[in-house]
């Protein structure tokens, strides 16, 4: 089998859905940085929009966290993230899709505004409110105890990275108890912190972004 090389870091939430996947999956994919960074000429090379996630398999680069997932999952049926029939497989793609769409931009937007001194308020006050419609509508979806139902599929991978945030940075801003007010969200996360796969990716994850915080506390 062609080596399979995953670029990007464990801190971005689209890396992360997939490192989720390859690990539900049981796949041996190496991971590393961008060569050069994302902007460099041999990166774009491989992602032209200097971005990350992309996957090398063989000749072919692969972009895109959903398309690296849904890619991952017809090449390697063992183990599948996506269940038997079509309605249960459209489910689990519109979790991670509404993921994408309604939560994660405004979550990210929040991330550069976590100083209170510099905080942009009448931004952090937009954002928090796209976020709350995001993850209200992303509630009534949940089915449990994983996003789609009894198993953990493409859903998962792209909300419980989501929550890892959520749980993270949310609260510096008060206005919204995290996964406190979605009940759904919340029975998600905790059955996935208790799955041994997914709690050792969050465990990684957790990791890397203390010794980001350490590490940008020291600069200054």
């Amino acid at each position: 089998m062609t080596a399979l090389t995953l670029y990007g870091t464990k801190l971005s939430p689209y890396v992360a859905r997939v490192l989720l996947t390859v690990r539900a999956k049981g796949l041996d994919v190496t991971l590393a940085e961008p060569p050069g960074g994302l902007k460099s000429p041999q990166y774009l090379a491989i992602n032209p929009f200097g971005k990350m996630p992309a996957l090398v398999d063989g000749d072919a680069s692969i972009i895109e966290s959903e398309v690296i997932c849904e890619y991952l999952e017809e090449k390697f049926p063992q183990n599948p993230i996506l269940p038997g029939d079509a309605l249960a497989r459209a489910r689990s793609r519109t979790v991670s899709r509404a993921v994408d769409l309604y939560v994660l931009p405004a979550l990210l937007g929040l991330l550069g505004q976590m100083n209170p001194v510099t905080r942009d308020k009448p931004l952090v006050d937009e954002k928090l409110a796209e976020l709350r419609r995001g993850m209200d509508g992303l509630e009534t979806l949940l089915l449990g105890p994983w996003s789609a139902g009894p198993t953990l599929t493409l859903g998962d991978c792209a909300l419980v990275p989501a929550c890892f945030f959520l749980e993270r940075f949310l609260p510096a801003f008060g206005k919204i108890r995290a996964l406190g007010e979605h009940p759904r969200m919340a029975q998600v996360w905790d059955v996935a912190r208790s799955d041994p796969t997914v709690a050792g990716l969050l465990a990684e994850m957790g990791d890397a972004m203390d010794d980001f915080l350490r590490r940008r506390a020291a600069n200054g």
